[in-house]
């Protein structure tokens, strides 16, 4: 394995995480709903207990697979990108170092929110707009390196495009 390429199992905690979020986003509208009903003591709609725990559980699994990668990467460390300037080199690694936090802590909070302390539910929401904003620098940085300097950073992770060098 090369030392620029993540193994075939980052990749696929990678694009797994990458499915797990599009699922908490989906699932995310049927947790207000569950919680206002049930405080204002109207009966909750099944569907959305079900939504509720298909999110909780994507969740967990989304604290699992950071954890899994955080150990990946410590195992088997890489070779980092090049940038055309310093600048950039530090804000990616403080946007990747960001995004594990994240999502680590989301799902922390999330529990505490549930079963232990209601008040983390605000940390819970910043944390996911912070998440949002993560994504989109990242996703941001990913179209960088694929379609202005076409570095083919992106096979990294297994995406390989016809015109990248």
């Amino acid at each position: 394995m090369s030392r620029y390429a993540y193994s075939r199992a980052h990749q696929m905690l990678h694009w797994g995480t990458v499915g797990l979020v599009l699922v908490q986003i989906w699932t995310y509208p049927a947790i207000g709903r569950t919680h206002h009903a049930s405080h204002l003591g109207e009966v909750v709609n099944p569907d959305d207990l079900v939504l509720h725990n298909i999110h909780a559980i994507s969740g967990g699994l989304i604290l699992l697979f950071a954890l899994v990668r955080l150990w990946l990467r410590h195992r088997s460390p890489l070779v980092s990108p090049t940038f055309p300037w310093p600048v950039l080199a530090t804000l990616s690694k403080l946007v990747h170092f960001a995004l594990y936090a994240t999502l680590i802590l989301l799902p922390i909070t999330g529990v505490l929110k549930m079963y232990v302390l209601s008040s983390a539910g605000p940390i819970h929401v910043r944390l996911t707009q912070i998440l949002y904003l993560l994504l989109v620098l990242h996703i941001s940085g990913a179209l960088l390196h694929a379609i202005v300097w076409r570095d083919n950073l992106l096979a990294r992770m297994g995406v390989k495009l016809p015109f990248q060098r």
